[in-house]
């Protein structure tokens, strides 16, 4: 069964019909502007070659801006919303109706879109996957066409290269096309990715009507006029009558999640054969190939980007790694025992340890926890080591260090991140160690006998913002032979079980650290620390950063 209608501008009809079920669905009729008559008989104004529609079926009468309908005592009836009507009804963007196999749908132009141009309209094809009637008559010679171009489009995943492949073929697929152009979204806005004119002119000469491309997205259409110059009303429209177009194609590229991603857009300039109907469909076919074309170099494209991301973390890692010190000191030379270990929870950490040598054989160390995670995590951890190294060579006391470190972070620090930081002096010929702690936690003190508790250090506030009382204070505590001090990150007692509410918290870590493994190597008692966690968890992942941080007098 065959659709025929008069396809008019939305200028003189603001209002249009489509088919939303039954013969032809998806093609769009304009409605007159005061009143449209739908039938069989082909003096209608839209004509409905069912045989369950009668000559003259239907009437929609355009009055005082609304929109109604009324039944011609037609054999089968009209049907509003799924109900029979007897006497005129309004219609609105709502309602459905049926007249025998067709179900309709009012749709109303904006006055936007009415007033910006006079481009007569003489066909528009609905650009979705489902309809059949995109193929015409010789669906076996357009489907070969668009296998050869599909097959061409995945020879590359480089988009505009892509792109530039694409209108080379549209500019031998349709002669009558002096232009071609792939319009993209980037952002909230169309930018021209690609064209190409056949005749080596700058296409950029000719721009291009967003009312027609806001068109064929909105309305998911693909947009056909026949000969532009030929509408009186044409002449009117300054917009168009710059553009020099006798006659185009504008389909869209929307993508199956009805993302808008752009429009094809073919413009005919020059005397002779211009487009026809069969054009616009070839041309919507061609559209959907490339939106699904478009969505896949989109998809590798972003790999490409996820690729390039996990080397440049896998690099800043490394680079992170490198500020860590890993080589420990001999504990049959120094007359004490180190062992440290961080684990990142990301590809980077917010963690930090250090040690380094100070005047007469004692050794400086920090032990330290960033706000957050991730990349700006570490960036800041790095400037927290590289300056606490730096203020720590002045000899201070450890508390006075880090009042320092705290002015010189609070200075410049427009990320307002803070730090949680200790900050110890050990004397390994006395074994004394004299702390500060600025906000981190308190250390435990591990006895020889295996008995954990915690250490009687006072603590301060957090590092990296000016203003309040530091309340940093020095510790001093003297380490007998075979006793540890162990420094910690919250990654360790904020793990959480899997019913995501118990935490590991400091007295398991006590239990972890404490009995017989004061017997064992620090490094053991560091991988079972790091063993107990994950058991806790129940995962292989991380949820924060873990820091460990062990100091045995020998």
């Amino acid at each position: 069964m065959v659709v025929s209608g008069r396809f008019l501008g939305y200028k003189s009809a603001m209002a249009i019909l489509v088919t939303l079920r039954g013969p032809e669905s998806g093609r769009h009729f304009s409605l007159e502007p005061q009143a449209t008559l739908l039938g069989r008989q082909a003096d209608s104004n839209i004509c409905l070659g069912s045989q369950a529609v009668s000559r003259h079926h239907a009437r929609i009468v355009s009055e005082d801006g609304g929109y109604f309908i009324e039944d011609l005592g037609s054999s089968n009836g009209t049907l509003v919303n799924g109900k029979q009507i007897n006497q005129r009804v309004a219609l609105t963007e709502k309602d459905t109706v049926q007249i025998g196999p067709y179900v309709f749908g009012l749709r109303l132009a904006t006055a936007d879109s009415a007033a910006e141009d006079d481009l007569v309209i003489r066909e528009q094809v609905d650009a979705d996957p489902s309809n059949k009637h995109l193929h015409g008559q010789d669906p076996a010679h357009k489907l070969q066409v668009v296998l050869e171009i599909a097959q061409h489009l995945s020879r590359t995943l480089d988009l505009q290269a892509l792109l530039d492949k694409l209108l080379e073929h549209l500019m031998q697929l349709f002669p009558p096309a002096d232009r071609a152009m792939v319009l993209l979204g980037n952002g909230d806005r169309l930018v021209v990715r690609s064209q190409r004119c056949r005749h080596d002119e700058d296409a950029t000469a000719y721009p291009y009507s967003r009312t027609i491309v806001k068109r064929a997205l909105e309305g998911g259409v693909g947009i056909f006029s026949e000969d532009v110059r030929a509408d009186s009303r044409f002449k009117a429209s300054e917009t168009l009558a710059g553009l020099k177009v006798r006659s185009l194609l504008c389909v869209p590229l929307i993508a199956p999640d009805g993302r808008q991603l752009g429009v094809l857009q073919l413009d005919h300039f020059r005397a002779g054969r211009t487009f026809r109907m069969e054009d616009l469909q070839l041309l919507t076919v061609v559209g959907l190939q490339v939106t699904a074309v478009l969505e896949n170099a989109a998809l590798h494209a972003e790999l490409l980007r996820e690729e390039r991301l996990r080397q440049e973390l896998a690099l800043a890692r490394e680079i992170q790694e490198g500020f860590l010190p890993t080589r420990f000191p001999d504990p049959g030379e120094q007359g004490f025992e180190l062992f440290a270990r961080l684990l990142p929870a990301r590809e980077v950490a917010g963690d930090l340890y250090d040690f380094f040598p100070l005047s007469e054989g004692r050794l400086g160390f920090f032990v330290g926890d960033v706000s957050g995670k991730g990349v700006p995590a570490a960036l800041f951890m790095v400037a927290v080591r590289t300056l606490g190294r730096h203020l720590a060579s002045g000899e201070e006391s450890p508390a006075a260090t880090l009042a320092k470190l705290n002015r010189a972070l609070a200075a410049d620090n427009p990320s307002g991140m803070f730090v949680t930081l200790a900050y110890g002096i050990y004397q390994p010929a006395t074994g004394e160690v004299v702390l500060t702690s600025g906000g981190h936690p308190l250390p435990l003190l591990r006895r020889a006998d295996g008995a954990v508790e915690v250490a009687p250090v006072r603590t301060g506030r957090l590092l990296g913002y000016e203003g309040g009382d530091l309340r940093l204070t020095d510790t001093r505590i003297t380490l007998a032979p075979r006793e540890t001090l162990a420094f910690y990150t919250d990654g360790f007692t904020e793990a959480l079980a899997p019913d995501h509410q118990t935490m590991f918290g400091e007295e398991r870590l006590r239990e972890v650290l404490g009995g017989p493994r004061a017997a064992l190597s620090l490094q053991a008692c560091a991988e079972y620390a790091r063993e107990a966690v994950q058991q806790f968890t129940g995962v292989e992942e991380l949820q924060d950063d873990l820091t460990l941080f062990l100091l045995r007098r020998a």
